[in-house]
């Protein structure tokens, strides 16, 4: 019951404040002067617009399409290559420069150069998300890698073991605890870093009718674009959080 408790009192604030924002604000005498911000009603209205048309859904499939591809090829790409950096180190120091070179570039300073080579379309946004994911899940792998038991590498060496049942025996369940930690981060990574990939040339998702809505001057696009962002957003971190959890109980029932 104590748990609970927090979450129903978000809940009132969260009522508190649609109604505030209705009613007792004077955003619609505002709006309807001109105003920028529309009233709660105007964006309900907007989304039975957007929803009766099938605008709203199209986008929101296509965002989560691309979401799933470009977190699903980024993830893959950093562990394979973190489980491999984390085991031999002196592989991981030659790259290491490389590393911490393109680590802080921003995936969204890399779409010029995608724009120029292959034009507007698919193809940027995935590999903002991918860029984006890749380098926390390569850290966290190689961290991963890096925290497991010496002894039972040793043990492993000791009784003839080849590298492949290494990987497969120690190393992969050894560092999946760091790599399901990561896969987490990485999700809301390529969520944030999706809808900024839409907003600079894709003509279709939640980051686009954005775009659309500014082009409109229809802030109540806008607003619910934002907020079925944030409400997607926090339903992957749901996920994510349900299925690290889920892990972590696994791994610990077989300890």
């Amino acid at each position: 019951m104590k748990a609970l408790f927090p979450r129903f009192v978000s809940l009132i604030l969260l009522v508190c404040f649609l109604l505030y924002w209705e009613f007792l604000s004077g955003v619609r005498q505002s709006y309807e002067l001109g105003g920028a911000i529309p009233p709660l009603s105007v964006v309900w209205e907007c989304f039975l617009e957007l929803s009766s048309s099938g605008v709203l859904q199209s986008a929101i499939a296509l965002s989560l399409s691309r979401f799933i591809v470009g977190l699903s090829v980024g993830s893959c790409m950093g562990i394979i290559v973190g489980l491999i950096l984390g085991r031999f180190v002196r592989l991981e120091l030659a790259l290491e420069p490389f590393i911490q070179l393109l680590r802080p570039i921003s995936p969204i300073a890399w779409l010029p150069i995608i724009v120029f080579f292959f034009g507007i379309g698919e193809l940027g946004c995935i590999f903002v998300i991918v860029y984006a994911v890749f380098f926390p899940v390569l850290l966290l792998s190689i961290s991963g890698v890096r925290n497991i038991d010496k002894a039972l590498l040793a043990m492993a060496h000791n009784f003839g073991a080849k590298e492949g049942l290494i990987f497969v025996k120690i190393i992969l369940p050894g560092a999946f605890v760091y790599i399901a930690s990561g896969l987490k981060l990485a999700a809301s990574i390529a969520w944030i870093h999706l809808v900024a990939g839409e907003m600079l040339g894709i003509q279709s998702g939640l980051g686009y009718l954005i775009i659309d809505g500014r082009n409109l001057i229809r802030t109540d696009m806008i607003i619910l674009s934002m907020f079925f962002i944030g409400i997607l957003g926090f339903g992957i971190h749901l996920i994510f959080s349900f299925l690290e959890k889920l892990i972590l109980k696994r791994l610990g029932e077989g300890v």
